[in-house]
């Protein structure tokens, strides 16, 4: 097939992109050229990164969300798929309201209507305003290619505990850029969430996924999470077998959430 692409650069107060189209894709890359979104254009709600099918595992661990909040918007490719698959409000909070607005221009983000609403704003703020609780919170926040400071704070994951419901979950799509950092984040999520969590790498890819649980069981079955990997795999379009193998290749049994 003929690759057919028109490559320009998006510069706004807060990133520095290049927006790219490559056979019906359309992919966003930081200035340095780390690959941060893909978007299919024929097929948005396919999921082209392995690393937002990981974030999505957390749902082997909760019931499916009717409110769902998405921290950092990018091309859309959670939106898109969380509106295809759910039937949920979806609230999509971003600080870069241009980049948004560049995105609904291109076809890449689906119009906001009464199921979905972006909001322009700091995530932090957000956190710390709003009085709504969520079933299930994506946090996949990026300064450039890196996860922000303030994402990765005790103080952070209280605010993100204080807005889950009952039985809610939380994602992150973390890229951290040394183990130490990491692991300090990880003690800190696991004492706030009191040890309701997980994490796992990302197969050829730099991120890591971490869970954690509001109030759910410590310890899950595991025939149990088999059972639920098969349904939400018919239901929801992804390997969700594969997923809870790699979760429990990386996490010792009894040390939080399985």
């Amino acid at each position: 097939m003929e690759v057919n692409f028109t490559d320009f650069k998006l510069e706004t107060p807060y990133n520095r992109l290049w927006v790219r189209r490559r056979n019906g894709l359309l992919e966003l890359c930081s200035h340095d050229n780390a690959l941060q979104s893909v978007i299919d254009l024929e097929q948005p709600e396919r999921l082209c990164l392995r690393n937002l099918e990981c974030l999505l595992g957390i749902l082997l661990f909760v019931p499916l969300p009717r409110r769902v909040l998405v921290l950092g918007t990018a091309a859309g490719s959670l939106i898109h798929w969380l509106r295809h698959y759910l039937d949920a409000k979806v609230v999509s909070v971003d600080i870069d309201g241009e980049l948004v607005t560049r995105m609904l221009e291109l076809g890449a983000l689906p119009p906001a209507d009464a199921r979905l609403a972006y909001v322009e704003a700091d995530a932090r703020d957000f956190l710390a305003g709003t009085t709504e609780h969520f079933d299930l919170i994506l946090a996949d926040v990026f300064s450039g290619a890196r996860t922000p400071p303030w994402m990765m704070h005790g103080d952070t994951a209280e605010l993100l505990r204080r807005r889950l419901a009952d039985a809610g979950g939380l994602a992150y799509n973390l890229l951290i850029p040394s183990e130490h950092d990491f692991r300090r984040f990880y003690t800190e999520l696991r004492r706030v969430f009191e040890r309701r969590t997980l994490c796992l790498p990302v197969t050829d890819f730099e991120n890591t996924i971490a869970y954690a649980l509001r109030d759910a069981p410590l310890v899950a079955d595991l025939d149990t999470c088999r059972a639920r990997a098969l349904e939400l795999g018919e239901k929801l379009g992804i390997d969700f077998m594969r997923i809870l193998a790699a979760i429990y290749n990386t996490n010792p049994l009894n040390s939080g959430i399985i």
